[in-house]
């Protein structure tokens, strides 16, 4: 994604005009401190939804929930930190792929293959917060959006960071 630019997800819901990303690398999956001051930062610059990754993100997730801001997740359920207004969360399933490297290493095949977690073979879900409300138009527009993404009709284009 150019940052500064929304992405395709934020462009599906209507004309980018008037949507603006943010975007702050820490340089650090672990630091805390440093996941608050971003989330800090993003707030004080107008930010109304956060989202992030990894083992920091409990350090932003606060600052969202202090604020009364909606929080995204990734990688796991993240509604316990944000109970209110945590809204969703992608959530990792490797057991879909786990399952298939111990059979293939079971038949003595080690490595030299990749493995795709994602919305069609179940290793990407959608957890959503049952504590935040969604409205119903809503809720069926993201169910449209990941079924879209699954059968094709909505392509995902991967670009590096500019």
């Amino acid at each position: 994604r150019v940052p500064g630019r929304p992405g395709r997800g934020a462009r599906l819901r209507g004309p980018a005009d008037d949507l603006e990303v943010l975007e702050t690398w820490t340089g650090s999956f672990s630091d805390v401190a440093a996941a608050s001051e971003a989330a800090e930062t993003q707030i004080a610059a107008g930010a109304d939804v956060l989202t992030g990754t990894a083992q920091m993100v409990v350090g932003a997730i606060g600052k969202a929930q202090e604020n009364g801001l909606y929080w995204f997740g990734t990688q796991s359920d993240q509604a316990c930190f944000a109970p209110d207004t945590g809204v969703a969360s992608q959530v990792y399933h490797w057991e879909v792929v786990l399952q298939e490297i111990v059979a293939m290493r079971a038949d003595g095949k080690l490595g030299g293959q990749s493995f795709v977690i994602d919305l069609e073979n179940g290793g990407l879900v959608m957890s959503y917060n049952p504590e935040v409300e969604i409205p119903d138009d809503v809720m069926a527009a993201a169910d449209a959006a990941i079924q879209g993404i699954i059968d094709g009709t909505i392509e995902i284009t991967i670009r590096p960071a500019e």
